[in-house]
């Protein structure tokens, strides 16, 4: 140990260090700031935002100096979990087998996480690794729709029966759903804790759910920590974690949909953390992936990570980097206070590349000194395009550079296509002095226009535009900053369009103007958005926006059959991580954009 003024020194350094490492120039005077993968309490979304070096410095240090105030104390649970917590942390070190058992509702079964990123997974990959010598067992019991009242009818079967070591329990969030009151919850939920608590002798955690409410200190939310806190079990709180992070600003269930693999990795790291503490760990071993877009030709692309360690003695860590069909084992050494850097080169396209993104998971996690650390994220590997500049206030047409949205970009019903003259499209972008105009034209035989209540049911145009700073680009929660644009061809000649946002559009972007004609085989529509709002943003030199066109064809009188996508997928409205990139410089032949998040 050392004292606290010696503490404070080597914790500035290494904040300092962290900037070093953190921060990407852009080309624009913009930074790129990597998302928080350790398991601490850190407020990673105030460290995650793009600002200037010296505020960013500032902040980081002063994080590291008082994690503690980044966010409300959550109790570590009662003596006798913190003692079961230290049992367990024990066994595993001396290799012991051990069983997890996740018992919870539809998050748990895995609904809306890709593949294998489901928060439980995560967090029984990462005990694994970091104590190789035990065996551990993952029992996972999820139950869709299902309240803290349905789960205590199975506790016994799903949980007890296992006779398990560590359980996550994670009910509440359809205790909301379907109307039941929040005393019923109160009541159900305490007994389902104290009964697991009771019936085993297991470290028992309860997950707190993400709650559907824009007060984070809606009654749900507060009756589920005193609860935890009543029973003395400790807390892994998803919801007040998800708001911390990322998150997006509909909610955590935009649409009705549910959390995906980015969330899961939040609700994962705030189980781990949730662990530690109930064991009485600070961890003093971090990693974080640097991330952010890049534009780049070639057929590999190259992600780096840094390492660093919090404590006093230098640690030794043993460090696994992993991506679909690929894993590299290293070890390195951090020096207390320092950083170690690790950087890969990953083949690309490690799935066919026909103008589609496609997005894969990277994972990097360590260990050493007993400690373990972990941060994961998704490569997007996207089509790139330049936009055009206009001499003066008007556009020649023919001097555009035309982007066709091909047959093989259909991301649904390419089997009730009939050639092009049933759907066809291209579009184009072009700068003028104070817009930044897109041009869509769609050649469509049969025109059954869809109408506001749903755009999508019938012919139509969707225009995906992402104005964050490249700090944020491609992660795949919205802000107000990320347009979702539907837009209906007019039902007759000389009808104006009609067309409406996704949300609630900045006042900023409130001029955005669109107009939409008929054609003799199709429709022609003209989007023109304010390049002030986007300078404001992102600067003048605002080039890497990341972009999608979407086409709908209904034919007949029909809802819609088909759609064409230029790059992303039919959830572009849930998640605009597959938009590709839109720049103001050349792009060459072949280049990509690549963006790590």
């Amino acid at each position: 140990m050392v004292g606290p003024s010696v503490q404070c020194r080597r914790m500035r350094v290494l904040a300092d260090q962290r900037r070093r490492f953190r921060l990407l120039r852009t080309g624009r005077g913009e930074l790129g700031v990597s998302g928080m993968g350790y398991w601490g309490t850190t407020n990673a979304n105030a460290l995650r935002r793009a600002v200037p070096a010296g505020v960013l410095v500032a902040s980081l240090a002063l994080a590291l100096l008082d994690i503690s105030a980044a966010q409300e104390p959550r109790p570590p649970g009662s003596e006798r979990m913190q003692a079961r917590a230290r049992t367990l942390m024990d066994r595993f070190a001396r290799g012991d087998s051990v069983t997890m058992v996740a018992f919870g509702d539809s998050l748990t079964a895995g609904w809306g996480a890709e593949g294998h990123d489901t928060y439980h997974r995560v967090v029984a990959d990462v005990l694994q690794y970091r104590f190789p010598g035990s065996t551990l067992t993952l029992v996972i019991s999820g139950h869709p729709g299902e309240t803290t009242e349905d789960a205590l009818g199975k506790l016994d079967p799903e949980v007890i029966a296992h006779k398990p070591d560590l359980v996550l329990i994670q009910f509440g969030g359809n205790d909301k759903g379907w109307g039941r009151d929040v005393g019923s919850f109160r009541t159900d939920l305490a007994k389902l804790l104290r009964l697991t608590a009771e019936g085993t002798d297991a470290l028992v955690i309860a997950c707190l759910p993400p709650i559907i409410d824009e007060n984070p200190r809606n009654e749900w939310n507060e009756t589920a920590r005193e609860v935890a806190a009543s029973e003395g079990i400790p807390a892994a709180d998803f919801d007040r974690a998800i708001r911390d992070a990322d998150p997006d600003f509909r909610g955590p269930f935009p649409y009705g949909s549910h959390p995906d693999g980015f969330t899961h990795f939040v609700m994962a790291k705030e189980v781990l953390r949730a662990l530690d503490e109930a064991a009485g760990i600070k961890p003093h071993l971090h990693v974080d992936f640097a991330t952010g877009p890049v534009l780049a030709a070639g057929e590999s692309h190259t992600v780096s990570a840094a390492l660093w360690n919090s404590d006093d003695e230098p640690l030794v860590c043993q460090v696994r980097t992993d991506w679909p069909g690929r894993q590299m084992d290293g070890e390195v050494t951090v020096e207390p206070g320092g950083v170690q850097g690790i950087s890969h080169e990953i083949a690309l396209p490690l799935q066919p590349f026909d103008g589609h993104s496609y997005r894969f998971p990277v994972r990097i996690m360590a260990r050493g000194g007993g400690f373990g650390a972990i941060d994961l994220c998704r490569l997007a590997v996207a089509p790139a395009i330049t936009v055009d500049r206009a001499d003066g206030d008007t556009v020649d047409g023919n001097a555009l550079t035309w982007h066709p949205i091909p047959p093989d970009r259909f991301t649904m019903g390419r089997h009730h296509w009939f050639g092009p003259v049933d759907l066809d499209a291209r579009f184009a972008t072009v700068v003028l002095p104070d817009r930044l105009r897109f041009v869509i034209e769609v050649t469509d035989d049969s025109m059954s226009v869809a109408t506001l209540s749903d755009p999508s049911k019938g012919d139509s145009a969707e225009l995906y535009l992402d104005l964050r700073p490249d700090a944020d680009q491609g992660k795949p929660v919205y802000d107000e900053a990320v347009l979702a644009l539907q837009i209906i061809p007019p039902a007759q000649a000389g009808a104006g369009a009609q067309w409406q946002s996704m949300q609630k559009l900045p006042d900023d972007l409130s001029g955005i103007a669109v107009d939409c004609r008929l054609r003799s085989n199709g429709y022609r529509i003209v989007v023109d958005v304010p390049l002030a709002p986007i300078v404001a943003r992102r600067g003048e030199q605002w080039g890497g926006l990341g972009l999608d066109i979407g086409i709908n064809d209904a034919d007949f009188g029909r809802e819609r059959d088909s759609q064409l996508m230029w790059t992303g997928h039919p959830d572009n409205y849930l998640n605009p991580a597959y938009l590709g990139g839109l720049y103001l410089e050349p792009v060459e032949a072949g280049a990509t954009r690549r963006t790590l998040q």
